[in-house]
């Protein structure tokens, strides 16, 4: 069992993630900064308060897709676990850094607003698009986003996630594919 650190950090993106080699392959590093925001009775406005900046490591499946997706200044909620290293500097004085070993990145939905949009929208998991009145076959319905059709509501250089997983699909691996199993799920204990 681990007894490093568990922390969740909701902060913004300060700087855009970046490949590099490291001593367990490769990585992608960026930093997260969460900034304090208090109410300044005085001044009858909100203000910014303390500032906590820290570098997020990543590698794997996780690097890739942050490479693809998260870009300096996105809203992002960071899972993982928390390490401090001391070294000695030039002057031999210890110094310390503190990083963080993500295991989930995501983004902060409700602050991104619309510049993620899934290339087919099937909000009911059966792969079928919305064909609302009006809409021609496989053309996505009114107000939708689309590749290049400028629909409003949607940013300029939104990103597009592929469609959802079939609802067949078994998210977490336990599907017992046995010769005398139909595929139905297993308990893990």
């Amino acid at each position: 069992m681990s007894h490093a650190a568990s922390i969740t950090l909701v902060g913004r993106v300060g700087t855009n993630p970046q490949l590099s080699s490291g001593a367990t392959g490769d990585r992608v590093t960026f930093r997260v900064v969460a900034t304090e925001r208090r109410f300044d009775r005085l001044a009858q406005d909100w203000v910014d308060g303390d500032e906590f900046g820290v570098s997020v490591l990543c590698w794997r499946g996780l690097a890739t897709a942050v490479l693809g997706v998260v870009r300096k200044g996105d809203p992002v909620v960071v899972t993982g676990r928390i390490s401090t290293r001391r070294f000695a500097d030039q002057q031999g004085v210890t110094q310390f850094f503190t990083e963080v070993k993500a295991d989930t990145i995501g983004l902060d939905v409700g602050k991104v607003g619309t510049r993620i949009a899934r290339k087919q929208p099937d909000g009911f998991g059966d792969g079928a698009r919305d064909t609302g009145p009006g809409a021609a076959d496989g053309a996505p319905a009114a107000g939708e986003a689309g590749p290049g059709n400028g629909s409003a509501g949607v940013e300029p250089g939104a990103v597009d996630l592929p469609p959802e997983p079939d609802l067949d699909d078994d998210p977490w691996g336990l599907a017992d594919t046995g010769p005398d199993r139909s595929g139905e799920l297993v308990g893990s204990g």
